[in-house]
């Protein structure tokens, strides 16, 4: 297999690894906003985007409302989480994805900026999620205008595995879930991979370095709400649509997943980024054909949604 060369379209932007495991934390969020207008192409105008605070599991969390034109009043809704390895990412890393997904689906996106690794170890950022999300289940619905019996979850990479997390533990009233190159699991880092898979932007070291952030305790890997891929409680699961990049350390277990969720009767469907790497979702800019994959996967979005 050819492998594209993405890795120089980075060095064409002036790029360095957002994620590169050996800068401290507050170091690799920097890069990763400096790199973001770099990275992803102008989306879509909305009819509204709204900065709001919304519960967490101790006070309050910044979230994002994005609202298309022409979206029902109320209206279905998806609750986003951002990817970074639990360590980096926020609202405005993943602004431009949300706006997208909100445009192209037709519908509301609520994104949420749970607490990070190492300052908040697990279960920490879960708890944010889960918290935000029954709100937004409950009285917050109004607020955001959502109808409370159409709410997707989403995410991408860590945020991937948090939407799995959350389709898991409140699968009774999420209507769809949208798992984006999801990381679903912490146990099994150390598998032999074969060398183009360990990208430019993940890498096997990197998720070393995530479990090492986001773990007080390496056995904590094994908890269904740090490796959901590990539940084998999976009926009753809300339909599924899977992501995947080919040239991503990730892509066995995204793979498992689905054919997990098959066995157990659940609806799901899987898309594949042909020769391109972990994090595309965020490279419209550099990677040729990535915009019309998120699209694409923005349209299977609101078709979930709207049930």
């Amino acid at each position: 297999m050819d492998t594209p060369n993405w890795p120089e379209a980075f060095s064409k932007f002036g790029l360095q690894d957002p994620l590169e495991p050996a800068r401290a934390a507050p170091r690799m969020r920097e890069a990763l906003l400096a790199a973001t207008p770099h990275m992803d192409v102008r989306p879509p105008d909305l009819a509204e985007v709204r900065d709001l605070m919304v519960p967490g599991a101790e006070g309050e969390r910044r979230a994002r409302l994005y609202r298309p034109n022409g979206a029902d009043e109320p209206g279905p809704c998806t609750f986003y989480m951002h990817g970074g390895g639990y360590v980096v990412g926020d609202l405005e890393s993943h602004d431009r994805l949300c706006r997208r997904l909100a445009a192209k689906s037709g519908h509301r996106v609520l994104a949420i900026d749970y607490r990070l690794a190492p300052e908040h170890v697990w279960p920490a950022g879960v708890e944010d999620c889960l918290a935000a999300f029954d709100w937004l289940c409950g009285p917050g619905a109004e607020t955001v205008g959502a109808q409370p019996d159409r709410i997707a979850v989403a995410g991408d990479s860590a945020g991937g595995g948090l939407a799995a997390i959350l389709a898991q533990s409140r699968r009774d009233r999420i209507c769809f879930q949208l798992l984006i190159y999801p990381l679903l699991q912490l146990v099994e880092r150390r598998k032999p991979r074969p060398k183009l898979l360990e990208g430019h932007i993940l890498s096997s070291f990197t998720l070393d370095q995530i479990v090492r952030a986001y773990l007080s305790d390496a056995d904590q890997a094994s908890e269904l709400t740090v490796s959901p891929l590990l539940n084998n409680d999976l009926a009753g699961l809300p339909p599924a649509h899977i992501v995947a990049a080919e040239l991503d350390p990730l892509l066995d277990e995204g793979r498992a997943y689905r054919d997990r969720l098959a066995a157990a009767g659940i609806p799901v469907t899987y898309k594949i980024g042909k020769g391109l790497p972990h994090a595309y979702f965020n490279l419209t800019a550099i990677l040729p054909g990535a915009k019309g994959l998120v699209d694409e996967t923005a349209l299977i979005l609101g078709d979930g949604l709207r049930g």
